[in-house]
């Protein structure tokens, strides 16, 4: 039987062929922030000592596995294990924060570099790759993320299903990042992909609804099990284990699976990687959807000089789905502050910004935040849910009424976004907040220094020795 040739090989292709070189400059910058973003936000949710990363990593530690030669290190600093259950460790950590990188696209949005890094730069750490190489793996990585994302589109999420962007699209991303580390040819990559689709983790988001009310620690482990997957379905492809090279487009695929009748073709990028840019990082430790409203009402308090307790009423316009996702009002834990757009606005309105440490105890349960959020009523807007669905943003409407009077402000694109990137001060100041008391200050500057520098280390155990 004749059959034509699934578009995954072309896509495989391209992502063996990307390296560092070329890649624009600013795209390979923007990686290497990318994974020191990573870093930070991991170690930032161990030094919290956050249950979800402890159990997770005590869990590991307490098996005994080999440690030593061909082994990763564990971003918290406690010592090695080999790279797939480093892997479970790190991406755990950071899953934690909900602190990651957002894809910002028409098509999907949701997470990928938080499953990538730690898989990667556990593949790399054990195979003494470069820096180079790093950045070339979780480039195409990503590019591959978010084609699949985009063929995907959003009916994996709709009308009440609960399928993570993230359990969908980045295993596969992470295993061929992985690959392309080991050095796997194409059939081989195209049977880590297929692995990695095929028995990736469902990801379903039960914990994540405001009606369940659990904000449960699923969410976290889910992360590093992705990750772990990554690292396993490359190793497994190299002694040659097979799988379908139609993971995503083929029969009973991804597409079949999870695209709900919206599928669309999956592309190749053409040269480079031209949807690095895509890739948001979050200046703010909570849900991306809360960015611009919490932006918005700091904004209007400072420019106003509005007190708090002047304040009436404040009415937040969001895109309709985040009006359900992200309505909750019982704050029971970190994770439920992170998802709330009430208790998010109210912190802003009650603190004046937006600290890592307004999101987690004992901020979270500050009475006065808590009773503020009366005032704040969220409503879906048919305008800013069409701007979402044509861009991938996350678009607020603030109205903050005050004796007597009425101010308001619409914010279209987060903060760190690619219309609004973060600078290297900014980048800096998360990672310095993050992990403060963790190293020496001296420490903390060589560990930026080498991240920054990421494409020029030779072996990327420069950076992972100084963790």
């Amino acid at each position: 039987m004749n059959r034509t040739t699934p578009p995954e090989h072309q896509l495989i292709d391209y992502a063996l062929t990307l390296t560092a070189a070329g890649l624009d400059p600013n795209d390979r910058q923007r990686v290497a922030d990318i994974v020191f973003d990573n870093l930070g936000i991991a170690i930032g949710a161990y030094v919290a000592k956050q249950s979800s990363g402890l159990i997770c990593e005590d869990h590991m530690l307490e098996r005994g596995a080999a440690r030593g030669e061909g082994g990763a290190s564990l971003w918290s600093g406690r010592g090695t294990l080999p790279p797939d259950e480093a892997a479970l460790c790190n991406g755990t950590w950071a899953e934690i924060l909900d602190y990651q990188d957002t894809i910002v696209d028409p098509r999907n949005n949701g997470h990928a570099a938080v499953t990538i890094v730690p898989a990667a730069l556990a593949m790399a750490e054990a195979q003494g790759a470069s820096g180079a190489e790093l950045i070339a793996a979780v480039a195409a990585g990503l590019e591959v993320t978010i084609a699949v994302l985009r063929a995907v589109g959003r009916g994996h999420r709709a009308e009440g299903r609960g399928f993570r962007t993230t359990s969908i699209g980045a295993p596969l991303g992470a295993a061929v990042a992985c690959a392309k580390l080991l050095g796997l040819d194409g059939a081989q990559t195209l049977n880590a992909m297929g692995i990695a689709g095929a028995c990736a983790n469902n990801g379903l988001m039960p914990s994540l609804s405001p009606s369940n009310g659990d904000f449960g620690m699923d969410k976290d482990w889910v992360n590093g099990l992705s990750a772990q997957l990554a690292v396993n379905a490359a190793g497994l492809a190299a002694r040659g284990m097979t799988a379908s090279d139609a993971v995503v487009t083929g029969d009973r695929g991804i597409l079949a699976s999870h695209a709900h009748g919206d599928a669309h073709a999956l592309k190749t990028p053409e040269g480079g990687a031209p949807n690095i840019r895509f890739v948001a990082l979050k200046k703010y430790a909570a849900c991306y959807g809360v960015h611009t409203a919490m932006e918005a009402t700091m904004n209007l308090m400072a420019r106003h000089d509005i007190e708090p307790a002047a304040i009436d009423g404040i009415t937040v316009r969001v895109k309709a789905d985040s009006c359900q996702t992200l309505a909750g009002r019982n704050i029971g834990n970190h994770m439920a502050a992170r998802f709330s757009l009430p208790y998010s606005v109210a912190s802003a309105a009650i603190r004046g910004g937006a600290r890592m440490a307004d999101f987690d105890t004992p901020a979270i349960f500050d009475e006065q935040v808590l009773a503020f959020m009366d005032r704040v009523a969220i409503l879906p807007d048919p305008a800013l849910t069409r701007f979402h669905e044509e861009t991938g943003g996350f678009p607020a409407h603030v109205e903050i009424r005050s004796r007597g009077r009425a101010h308001d402000e619409r914010i279209d694109y987060p903060v760190g976004s690619h219309e609004r990137p973060m600078s290297r001060k900014e980048l800096e100041a998360k990672f310095a907040e993050l992990t403060s008391g963790h190293w020496p200050e001296a420490r903390r500057a060589e560990i930026m220094a080498a991240a920054t520098g990421l494409a020029a280390l030779p072996d990327i155990r420069a950076l992972t020795r100084l963790l």
